[in-house]
């Protein structure tokens, strides 16, 4: 561990940026959360080779992105604040549903932030401030006001065009909206018998739940008013677990995969399964679009790489177990309908 603050540069409203503030709050990690401003924005991108965010800054001066690889770097180096299990059923099953929640319910941020106009200029103003560097706590002079209209008013446009590149603008709203309450109905229920997916213990798939219902599902006003209709103990798990620390607490023992989350697996298949087979498959042919089809109806979807590479890096993970912990793995996968997706 060296001594030293890690500097995550992002804003309020995204949802990766929340995802590792998220797990270093957890974790316990010297850190501060900093706008990615302009001030800092132009050494940080040159620095990271990406105009994305999160960036995040360590002690020693690496500039590394990606929340994955980030949580990752956390749990090398905090190996007595692990959030990433040791056992093989429970750790591939949370790098799936890690990979779930960071590579398919982003159509869902992207829908519920600006489908409805209000609740997108109110969007596109937070991440207007964020950009600027403003402070969410006070009011504006008239010139702050001007230049983070002046930012909104580009951030809009881009946030409805991404909306739509993800198929999940008004005319996906059915078969998004559908399988999302389902998702939620599914999490307040498990979440109401134990405080994490696999125990007492957050894992790094809790803290991605976490991390996109503070920046989207609990502060967005569209995707906060469909929360509170669908699953409201969402919402005050995530005040709790927003101010959790790690005490210590433990997941199940002996690799156990609570009942409770069995239900997340057919819905894991009927939605992102279909999606990551037609990635795969656009990825390998070089094509731009994801073309697939859920509930009888057509989607097309920017092809996306990096849901390929996460893929791969989950059947690295499992060949680089022992193998009877890899055995182990594969039959977690298997006897939930999901090895499949996670074969070559």
């Amino acid at each position: 561990m060296l001594p030293g603050e890690y500097l995550i540069y992002g804003v309020d409203p995204s949802y990766f940026t929340r995802m590792v503030e998220a797990a270093a709050r957890y974790m316990r990690i010297p850190h501060r959360a900093l706008p990615k401003s302009p001030d800092v924005r132009e050494r940080l991108e040159a620095r990271s080779g990406t105009h994305l965010i999160p960036v995040m800054e360590t002690p020693e001066g690496w500039v590394i992105h990606d929340s994955t690889f980030i949580i990752q770097l956390f749990d090398m180096r905090f190996p007595d604040r692990t959030v990433i299990p040791r056992t093989p059923a429970q750790r591939i099953l949370c790098r799936v549903l890690d990979d779930w929640m960071d590579e398919w319910f982003t159509r869902a941020a992207l829908h519920f932030r600006w489908v409805e106009d209000e609740g997108a200029m109110e969007g596109a103003q937070a991440i207007a401030r964020g950009f600027t560097g403003l402070p969410s706590d006070r009011d504006l002079t008239a010139d702050e006001q001007a230049s983070v209209q002046a930012v909104a008013d580009f951030v809009l446009p881009w946030g409805r065009k991404a909306m739509g590149v993800m198929s999940a603008g008004p005319d996906h709203q059915e078969q998004l909206r559908s399988e999302f309450a389902a998702f939620l109905k599914t999490l307040e229920a498990h979440y109401a018998a134990m405080p994490g997916l696999f125990g007492e213990r957050l894992s790094m798939a809790d803290l991605k739940i976490l991390g996109a219902m503070k920046a989207h599902f609990a502060a967005d006003s569209v995707a906060e008013a469909f929360v509170a209709k669908h699953a409201p103990g969402l919402l005050s798990w995530t005040e709790q677990a927003w101010n959790r620390v790690d005490s210590g607490e433990t997941w199940r023992a002996g690799d156990h995969i609570p009942e409770s989350l069995e239900p997340l697996f057919p819905l894991l298949l009927d939605g992102f399964g279909h999606f990551l087979m037609a990635n795969r498959k656009a990825v390998e042919a070089g094509e731009k679009w994801t073309a697939f089809s859920l509930n009888g109806k057509p989607l097309r979807i920017l092809t996306r790489p990096g849901a390929e590479a996460s893929r791969q890096a989950i059947i690295a993970e499992i060949a680089a177990m022992t193998p009877a912990d890899a055995k182990r793995a594969r039959a977690a996968l298997a006897s939930r309908g999901l090895l499949f997706l996670y074969e070559d």
